[in-house]
């Protein structure tokens, strides 16, 4: 099951809706969070298509009323009640959700997967949830869920003027907001002054793709939506050392790995892994890892 029945056309179509436009964030290892913009103003008067059944949720908000709202799941009726405009309604796709398209429907549809609440747990360094308590068939007021929703709006309606960044980031944090509000998973103080977690995550995934090449600061910070000065504090901050010190760190521990598994000579591994010259190297690698790197290779081959 890959989850698309969930955003965009293919769940545009479950509603009678020709197209819906979708934002799909991959940043999380071994999950995908996507918010569809769903604007069908033609109710078809039937039962949405009966969905495939899925480990994930589906958190609506729909900006008009809903007076006959009516949910099923696994084709039961579920006592419904009617939904106020700009509150939420959280479905269980494990239960085969589906709704009888009565009024329009214009809102916004957030999919989450189970492992996408697994990903930000474990990011967090927290207990993972077990699952959402949610009431089912009424509406939520949700004031987060609904500010996020608005800031994402401008987006759907110019998306060739969108900021692929911070539209990941406001649907990361509505999955958080989610997490933590309905499946109570807990939150970890973030370091005074220091990144958020998916920053944290993003720069060191930039800082690991760019070893054996530059990596300015400024691309860095504009990747997590930060000054180059802010960054710069925060990533401190969060690691106890500026960016280019991480970097270098970086940069021995992967000669490190070359030295235990090549015979390359300590030049070439010195260009391979980012460093100007051998004796760039030396000096660095001396500096941090206390030895030489042809001290070091003897000692790990003796």
């Amino acid at each position: 099951m890959t989850g698309q029945e969930f955003y965009g056309e293919t769940f545009a179509r479950r509603f009678g809706a020709p197209t819906a436009p979708a934002f799909v964030t991959r940043t999380l290892k071994k999950s995908a969070v996507a918010v569809t913009y769903l604007r069908q103003e033609q109710p078809t008067f039937e039962l949405s298509d009966r969905p495939p059944v899925e480990d994930a949720f589906l958190v609506s908000l729909g900006w008009g009323h809903y007076p006959k709202f009516q949910l099923f799941e696994n084709d039961r009726a579920v006592p419904s009640e009617p939904i106020v405009g700009g509150t939420i309604t959280i479905y269980d796709l494990k239960e085969a959700p589906r709704i009888h398209v009565n009024s329009p429907l214009i809102g916004l549809h957030f999919h989450l997967p189970r492992g996408a609440f697994d990903s930000l747990a474990d990011e967090a360094g927290v207990r993972r949830i077990t699952g959402l308590n949610a009431a089912r068939g009424r509406g939520i007021d949700d004031p987060v869920m609904r500010g996020l929703s608005m800031a994402l709006m401008p987006a759907f309606e110019t998306p060739e003027q969108a900021s692929r960044l911070f539209v990941e980031h406001v649907t990361l944090a509505a999955a958080a907001h989610i997490a933590q509000t309905y499946g109570g998973m807990a939150i970890r103080a973030m370091k005074r002054g220091g990144l958020a977690p998916w920053q944290e995550r993003r720069t060191m995934e930039l800082i690991d793709a760019h070893l054996d090449g530059d990596l300015a600061p400024a691309a860095m910070a504009a990747e997590c939506g930060l000054s180059a000065s802010h960054f710069a504090r925060a990533f401190r901050a969060s690691t106890g050392m500026a960016p280019h010190q991480w970097l270098l760190r970086r940069r021995v521990e992967k000669a490190k790995a070359a030295m235990r598994e090549t015979v390359l000579p300590l030049a070439e591994i010195a260009v391979r892994c980012g460093f100007a010259d051998q004796s760039h190297f030396t000096r660095v690698f001396t500096r941090i890892a206390g030895t030489s790197p042809a001290a070091w290779r003897r000692a790990i081959r003796d």
